[in-house]
C-alpha cells in the first residue's frame, strides 16, 4: 500500500477562484464525513450536513446533487485518507520479518482506530445500496495489503529464506491469523478496539505462524 503525494513538475498553482471552489468543498466534505459517520446515510439528511458544513442545503446542492452522490464522495476520499496513512511498500532492505512486523502492527493500529472502525461500518451497513463503494473498501484495505504482503513473502522465497508455492495465499493466512474473529467482534462494538500490547501480541503470532508453516525443509 504505496503512500506516494501525486506531484509532478507541470502541476499549475489554483487560481483565486478554484482555491475557494476547493475550500468550499473541503468544508462540506469535512460536515457530511462527520454526519454519515455519526448517524449513517439512512438517517443523515442534507440539512443535517448543511449544518455541520456550516454552509446553505443549497450549496450543498451546488456541489453534490444527490445525498447518495455526496456520500459516495466522501466515504471514499474517507477511504483513502485512512489507509494511505498506512506505509507497507515493500523494501529489499529490510528483513521480510521485520517487514510484516511493521506491516501487522500498522494495519491493526489503522484498524482498530476510531475513524476506521466508523468508517467501516458505515460503509458495511449500506453495502447493498451502494455495491460499488463496498468493492472499493475491500481493493483499498485488503487487496491492496495483500499485494504488499505477497510482494513481501516473494522476496523471502526468492532469497532461500521461506518455501512457499502461493505467497498470495501466504499472505491470506498470514492476515486471517493476524485479525481472526476478534477484529470482527471489535468491529460488531461487541468488544473495545484492541489495545497495543494485543496488536502487537497477534502480530509476532501472525509471524511465528509464517515462520513455522514455510520454513525451509532440510534435503
Amino acid at each position: 500500500m504505496k503512500n506516494k503525494a501525486a506531484t509532478g513538475p507541470d502541476q499549475k498553482p489554483l487560481t483565486a477562484a478554484e482555491r475557494m471552489r476547493q475550500a468550499k468543498i473541503d468544508q462540506i466534505v469535512s460536515g457530511a464525513i462527520e454526519a454519515f459517520l455519526e448517524d449513517g446515510f439512512a438517517v443523515t439528511s442534507m440539512d443535517k450536513i448543511a449544518e455541520k458544513a456550516g454552509v446553505s442545503k443549497r450549496t450543498v446542492y451546488n456541489y453534490y446533487p444527490s445525498k447518495e452522490e455526496i456520500f459516495t464522495a466522501v466515504m471514499e476520499m474517507q477511504l483513502a485518507a485512512t489507509w494511505g496513512s498506512l506505509n507497507t511498500e515493500p523494501s529489499q532492505s529490510v528483513e521480510w520479518k521485520d517487514q510484516l512486523r511493521l506491516v501487522g502492527i500498522g494495519m491493526l493500529q489503522v484498524a482498530n482506530s476510531p475513524v476506521t472502525l466508523s468508517l467501516f461500518r458505515t460503509i458495511i451497513a449500506e453495502a447493498m445500496r451502494f455495491p460499488d463503494l463496498a468493492r472499493k473498501l475491500i481493493e483499498k484495505s485488503v487487496k491492496s495489503l495483500l499485494d504488499d504482503v505477497s510482494t513481501i513473502l516473494d522476496h523471502a522465497v526468492k532469497n532461500s529464506e521461506l518455501q512457499i508455492a502461493d505467497t498470495k495465499l501466504a499472505g491470506e493466512y498470514f492476515l486471517d491469523v493476524l485479525t481472526g474473529t476478534a477484529y470482527q467482534i471489535v468491529l460488531l462494538g461487541v468488544e473495545p478496539p484492541m489495545k497495543d500490547k494485543e496488536i502487537r501480541e497477534r502480530a509476532e503470532r501472525a509471524l511465528d505462524y509464517l515462520q513455522k508453516t514455510f520454513a525451509i525443509k532440510p534435503a
